[in-house]
């Protein structure tokens, strides 16, 4: 299908992938979470005169950062680490993903020598991003998994 539109080789196209394939995930979390929210916050929103947009924006929001915060974190490491569909679709080396092109270096070290200081600094690039991520927002996703469990 992607080769129709002329989507293989663009990075249009793989984000047009891993879109497709995280929305089911973060719709089955996310549906869970908010079904895990209490509808008395707003109910008393309604009862004050708040439209819908202003209760999901105000209160609703609010309350699901936890588990807005929880899809994020999964669904980037998820994205970040995976190599076989970025292999599949991107053909051109410019426009390959970090995993992709660590590929690529190792099997050119294969014929040339390895340059362990190139491929350890390669792999810092494609491990600490993930690291500081997981530090900064690690503790937020604890809370949204766990959130739902007293019910």
């Amino acid at each position: 299908m992607l080769n129709k539109v002329q989507l293989t080789d663009s990075l249009i196209g793989l984000n047009l992938v891993y879109i497709a394939m995280s929305m089911p995930f973060t719709v089955f979390l996310l549906t869970a979470f908010f079904r895990s929210l209490p509808m008395e916050m707003e109910e008393a929103a309604a009862l004050d005169g708040a439209s819908a947009l202003r209760t999901f924006v105000q209160i609703t929001l609010p309350l699901a950062k936890g588990g807005i915060l929880t899809a994020f974190v999964l669904q980037v490491v998820a994205h970040w680490n995976e190599t076989l569909l970025a292999l599949t679709l991107i053909q051109s080396t410019e426009k390959y993903t970090l995993p992709v092109a660590l590929i690529s270096f190792v099997q050119q070290q294969t014929y040339s020598g390895a340059d362990w200081g190139g491929l350890f600094a390669g792999l810092c690039i494609v491990v600490l991003p993930m690291l500081v991520i997981y530090v900064w927002l690690g503790r937020r996703l604890t809370e949204g998994l766990t959130l739902g469990m007293g019910k």
